[in-house]
């Protein structure tokens, strides 16, 4: 069966791939850190001196599963993202491949 002309390479494919997975990973790494920066895991200054009042005992939730859940967020919509301007490349790639301009004589 032979393929579409308009079909676009497995350089452009690979580049393609690559480009989301590097979105998609970037994406998580910034989720990650928002979150680690923004979440305290340890008590507050306020926190440790009001320890000193009794019956008052400083709770510090943990920062894991934000954290997680952050970093998975931001790698499924920088990935999808990424995605889809790479397909509109790839298809803007291939009318332009269909629709070459003519040479023109001299």
């Amino acid at each position: 069966m032979p393929e579409h002309p308009n079909l676009p390479r497995r350089g452009p494919l690979a580049l393609m791939f690559f480009g989301i997975a590097l979105g998609g990973l970037l994406g998580g790494v910034i989720g990650y850190g928002l979150v680690a920066t923004t979440c305290a895991d340890t008590p507050t200054r306020a926190e440790r001196l009001l320890e000193q009042v009794p019956n008052f005992h400083a709770h510090a939730a943990s920062c894991t599963v934000p954290e997680l859940l952050a970093a998975v967020i931001g790698t499924l919509i920088t990935g999808i993202g990424a995605g889809i301007i790479a397909v509109l490349i790839l298809r803007a790639q291939s009318e332009w491949k269909g629709h070459a301009p003519k040479p023109t004589r001299r």
